[in-house]
């Protein structure tokens, strides 16, 4: 049985159907963007964890549109990822930046919370980080899952043995941890069912911060 083709896009990291030239999720440009399987997609993946490191220093010039809210976005973006905003006719624009930031942001789905993550471990539930904003969602549990950043990558672990971890709806292992990639959704206790998300759980968007 051959694998689903699909694009990944580059902003968002959404999975479109191979004939689409944009992004269903976020509207980003797909022209140039391959199909791929979930073959190649692992491969990718391999590669790129094969690149040399270079987060702990040095910095290399990027190209970005920048919205007139100051948000730096990708190239082909087309709305601004921070305010919603068209940047489809700004200019991208070469900047320099670090290659792998160490700074990322959890921006809670459907609210204004977000909060920065930029130690090296970070455990979250009701009981510990996010206490403030987690306290009433009783699918969470005191202490949910945790966040490693290493090596510039982002890992999370779930440690709840009632209402679980899930990544873009799917339920990660409690056994290993799972690599976070910008633009994917965690949900803390619940899972969208039917298109509607749990109110008792709790659902944060990964962004890292450029």
């Amino acid at each position: 049985m051959a694998s689903a083709k699909y694009k990944i896009c580059p902003s968002c990291g959404e999975h479109n159907a191979p004939t689409l030239m944009e992004c269903r999720k976020c509207e980003t440009d797909l022209t140039g963007v391959r199909v791929m399987d979930s073959t190649s997609e692992q491969q990718a993946e391999k590669e790129r964890e094969r690149q040399p490191d270079t987060s702990s220093g040095g910095s290399a010039p990027v190209l970005v549109r920048i919205c007139e809210c100051g948000a730096h976005n990708l190239p082909q973006a087309r709305k601004c990822r921070e305010c919603g905003e068209d940047i489809s006719d700004i200019i991208p624009t070469a900047v320099l930046q670090k290659e792998k930031p160490f700074a990322y942001e959890l921006k809670a789905v459907g609210d204004d919370y977000a909060v920065t993550i930029d130690r090296p471990v970070s455990i979250i539930g009701r009981e510990a980080e996010l206490k403030e904003y987690l306290g009433s969602r009783m699918y969470v549990s005191r202490q949910h899952a945790k966040l490693t950043i290493a090596a510039g990558k982002v890992l999370i672990e779930n440690l709840s043995n009632t209402n679980r971890t899930f990544i873009n709806n799917v339920m990660i292992s409690s056994t290993e941890p799972t690599r976070l990639k910008d633009g994917d959704e965690i949900g803390l206790g619940g899972m969208e069912i039917n298109g509607e998300r749990q109110k008792d759980a709790a659902y944060f968007l990964f962004r890292a911060k450029l």
